[in-house]
């Protein structure tokens, strides 16, 4: 596989995505700065140092629904993590936290050709080394305290983990987020396609968030945002 270098560019995942356009079926896109990242629902992600990565991934190449691929991938760059000997947890649905602190966020996005999903990309941010975190994020966000050396390390642990979990059974993989679930047994609020708050008892067989609602309802979260309620 391919891997791209940049110093600076502005966004790993649209360049990957120009890639597959332009007939690129695989490939890793790495860079030291990014300009214009971006998180889930179009937020701007904080890209000042770190590990800013993007992976092709063809429809072939994993052996699930390609809605679980942001789980899958979560899994493995907790386990590249978890071998540098920090002790990380995966929340739902994208991001990896040390310490109740975010360290790491993942973006996965289609690239269709009219009907025909072309590829997908595995976007993948985390933050390492000496870091000043703006304002607003200060008391969520947390830096890995790797040198270089030890940052490059991450990267090929990282990609080690991510072709090894595209083949993994899902069952596997669930296996692993729960154990990590920063999130499960928690009182959250959940926002997004639907909004309340409730108690996250579970995950599906399909790495759904199950929750159990203030009006005793149970339902499943397949997508939006939560965070955790402290009172």
């Amino acid at each position: 596989m391919k891997i791209y270098h940049y110093e600076t560019i502005s966004s790993t995942n649209a360049e990957a995505k120009r890639m597959i356009l332009n007939g690129a079926r695989d490939g890793v896109f790495l860079a030291k700065q990014q300009t214009a990242g971006r998180g889930r629902l179009g937020r701007s992600f904080f890209s000042e140092n770190g590990i800013f990565m993007s992976m092709i991934v063809p429809p072939d190449k994993i052996s699930f629904d390609p809605g679980f691929l942001t789980s899958a991938a979560a899994v493995a760059v907790c386990r590249a993590i978890t071998e540098k000997g920090f002790s990380v947890g995966i929340k739902w649905v994208n991001d990896l936290l040390l310490d109740g602190k975010k360290i790491c966020g993942i973006l996965t996005e289609a690239v269709s050709l009219g009907a025909e999903t072309l590829a997908y990309v595995v976007g993948i941010g985390v933050n390492v080394g000496e870091t000043a975190f703006p304002a607003d994020i200060r008391d969520i966000a947390a830096a890995l305290p790797l040198d270089e050396k030890e940052k490059n390390d991450l990267v090929f642990r990282i990609l080690l983990h991510l072709e090894s979990a595209f083949t993994e059974s899902k069952d596997s993989l669930l296996i692993y987020l729960k154990e990590r679930s920063t999130v499960l047994g928690k009182k959250i609020r959940y926002y997004g396609a639907q909004e309340g708050e409730g108690v996250a008892l579970g995950l599906d067989a399909n790495g759904g968030l199950v929750v159990m609602t203030e009006e005793n309802e149970e339902i499943t979260l397949t997508g939006g945002e939560i965070s955790v309620r402290t009172k």
